[in-house]
Order: C-alpha cells, then sequence, then structure tokens
C-alpha cells in the first residue's frame, strides 16, 4: 500500500541533487521511538568535601550506566562543558535506549533526590545534579551524517543502519528528513515563559516540554583529520561556531534557543578528566523548529558557520576526514523531563520554561 500524498510539499528544489553524499539513520521497522536523557553534575565549590561528593556522585551515576542488561542504557556517551547553560565545568552523560520500557525503568532507577541525599553531607550542599530526558516518536525525528566512519549518538544504538539520501544541501532539508513534516507544520505555540527565574540553589525543581519544542544535538569530528586540516577547523571553523552559539546565549528572545550546551567529548570512563580529543557537539532545545529554521538560513552568524564548512569542504575535497551530523526532535507536550536538584540558576532550561519547587530547603 502507497503512502498517502503529502499534505505540505516537500521544500527540495526540482532536479536537487546533493554536492556531498549524507547519511540518515535508519532504525527499522520494528522501532516506533527513540529516548534520550542528558545526566549532568555541578560542582559550585572547590572544597575537599565538595570534590569527594562530585567523585561518589560520578561513580553512582557510572554505576547506573553499567548496570542490569535489561534496563541500562543501550548506548551512551560523556562530556565535559565548554559553555553554556550550564555550571562551569560540569560533567554530562547522554544515554539512549530503544526500548520504552526500559527507559521507564532505568530513569526510574536514578531517583536524584535520593542520589543527592545519599551524598555526604558535608559536601553535597555544594554539588548540583540534573537530568533533561525525553521521548521521540520516529516520525518527528531527523538524522544527518556527513561520513559513515564516525557514527556518534543515536547511530550508536544496536541495530541500526544507515542510508544515503538526497534531502540536503538545501534550506529546508531538515524539515524534509522528519516523516511527519508531510502533514504537520509544526507550529510553535504562545508557551509560558519563565518571569522570575528560580533561585535553583537549594531547590529541587521539575517541569516538562510544550508542544513541538526541538532538541538538536550537532557535532563535530576532527580526530582523523591531519595537521592542516585541523588546523582549517580550529583556527576558521571553530571560532565561528563559537560567534554562532555566542549569538544564540546573548539573544534567547530573537534566536529562539533554549539551555544551549558546547560539549567537549570524553572517555566514558574517566568523565570530568583534562582530554585533548577532537570531538566535541552543542546540545539543547529551541521553541520551535521555525525558530530554528530562521535563525539557520537568515542570521548572519550561522550564514557564517554554513559557508565556512562549505568552503572547508571545498578545499579538502574528497580528502576531508572533517565530520559533522545531528539529530533533531520536534517533541510531543510533555514528551520531555526536566529535573534540578541544587543547581545553578543558569542551567538548562531553567531561565527558560515554567518549572515547580518541589523542594525549597535541599
Amino acid at each position: 500500500m502507497s503512502a498517502p500524498e503529502r499534505t505540505y510539499p516537500l521544500q527540495k528544489p526540482k532536479n536537487h541533487v546533493p554536492p556531498i553524499p549524507r547519511y540518515q539513520l535508519v532504525l527499522g521497522t520494528e522501532t516506533d521511538r527513540v529516548q534520550t536523557a542528558y545526566i549532568g553534575i555541578q560542582q559550585h565549590s572547590k572544597s575537599e568535601n565538595a570534590t569527594n561528593a562530585r567523585i561518589q556522585a560520578i561513580k553512582i551515576i557510572e554505576t547506573w550506566l553499567h548496570g542490569q542488561d535489561d534496563v541500562r542504557p543501550s548506548a551512551s556517551e560523556a562530556f565535559t562543558l565548554l559553555d553554556g547553560n550550564d555550571g562551569k565545568n560540569a560533567i554530562i552523560w547522554v544515554c539512549y535506549w530503544r526500548d520504552e520500557e526500559s527507559y521507564k525503568k532505568s530513569m526510574g532507577l536514578l531517583n536524584l533526590r535520593d542520589l543527592y541525599f545519599n551524598l555526604p553531607a558535608a559536601g553535597r550542599k555544594s554539588l548540583g545534579i540534573w537530568q533533561e530526558s525525553f521521548s521521540t516518536p520516529v516520525s518527528r525525528l531527523e538524522t544527518n551524517y556527513s561520513g559513515l566512519d564516525y557514527l556518534p549518538g543515536l547511530a550508536r544504538l544496536p541495530e541500526t543502519s544507515t542510508a544515503e539520501h538526497s534531502l540536503s544541501a538545501y534550506w529546508g532539508a531538515a524539515r524534509d528528513r522528519i516523516p511527519d513534516s508531510a502533514h504537520d507544520l509544526f507550529d510553535g505555540v504562545d508557551a509560558d515563559r519563565t518571569t522570575t527565574v528560580p533561585a535553583g540553589l537549594g531547590q529541587h525543581l521539575v517541569g516538562t516540554n510544550h508542544h513541538n519544542l526541538v532538541h538538536i544535538r550537532s557535532g563535530q569530528f576532527w580526530e582523523n583529520c591531519d595537521a592542516k586540516e585541523s588546523a582549517a577547523y580550529e583556527e576558521k571553523l571553530e571560532p565561528t561556531l563559537r560567534q554562532g552559539l555566542q549569538y544564540l546565549w546573548d539573544n534567547p528572545e530573537e534566536g529562539g534557543a533554549v539551555g544551549l550546551r558546547y560539549l567537549q567529548n570524553t572517555e566514558n570512563t574517566s568523565p570530568g578528566a583534562d582530554d585533548d580529543r577532537k570531538e566535541s557537539c552543542v546540545t539543547g532545545f529551541f521553541t520551535s523548529l521555525g525558530r530554528l529554521e530562521a535563525w539557520a538560513k537568515t542570521h548572519r552568524s550561522h550564514l557564517a558557520i554554513y559557508r565556512g564548512a562549505l568552503a572547508h569542504a571545498k578545499i579538502f575535497g574528497d580528502a576531508r576526514k572533517f565530520r559533522t551530523w545531528h539529530e533533531v526532535s520536534v517533541l510531543n507536550e510533555g514528551d520531555a523531563k526536566f529535573e534540578y536538584v541544587n543547581c545553578v540558576p543558569e542551567t538548562g532550561v531553567i531561565p527558560f520554561i515554567p518549572l515547580t519547587a518541589q523542594d525549597d530547603a535541599l
């Protein structure tokens, strides 16, 4: 049986052929949702007690990450914060599941309040713990990879594959790659915004998302580049990326970004350790797909990133080893959970999305 005709046509120009091959994730017909969770630890002071509490919190989370096969995450990665909406030098993990029941059981075992109160009393008040988790229908998900020799994120899930596609290198391509865009414009909603930012510290805050909130994780990998190509990224492209992010951090109302973090990938076995890996990513949310598209298509900060990437590809041609990729989810209302225990007020969505204080006296 053929698929129903699209209500909204593709943005793809007639006879368009991408200048560079691109690939997308194939999850299989048996998978209709994927689950994602970001988990973070902040240290608010350099005291020995705070450091000891941080070490214990890391051990608890690592034990959870490598727990029972039927509930532990199917894939995970670790990071340290480079910049953005979090505590300085925060340690962060991202976890992925294919099975929704395993995800629910796993997140149920990771009780942040209990974790916090199981830490040494002398140090826990100098620690913050948070999680931002969500479930995405595959029909509201798109992925894009510039090569097959580096497949992070959701592509780390078992029993997945990739396929080359032609929906790239034109404005609106990301929307076209989302299956439900055939019949849904993913309109932004007039969601409530935080008018008074909570204190965060000393509080246990929880909340959820408005309809069509967008999550994005966008990454860069230059570990396999030679010295010349590495320098081209580090000296030209990366500063341009930082300028684009700075615009979004400085102009949240205009840009629509919510809780963006710029992260350095680290080894899962030693999160927070000094690491010179040539791998990074940007994670966070946008108030709607339209706001993300508007920044990408029209603002000079993103146009500089886009043009720089095209110039890089032209210079290094088929020999280039620099890899980029991203995954984008358009979330249904209530499909996300935001939770912050004793976190600084600039953490994640705290400054942007209304949250409820379940405890004001941690």
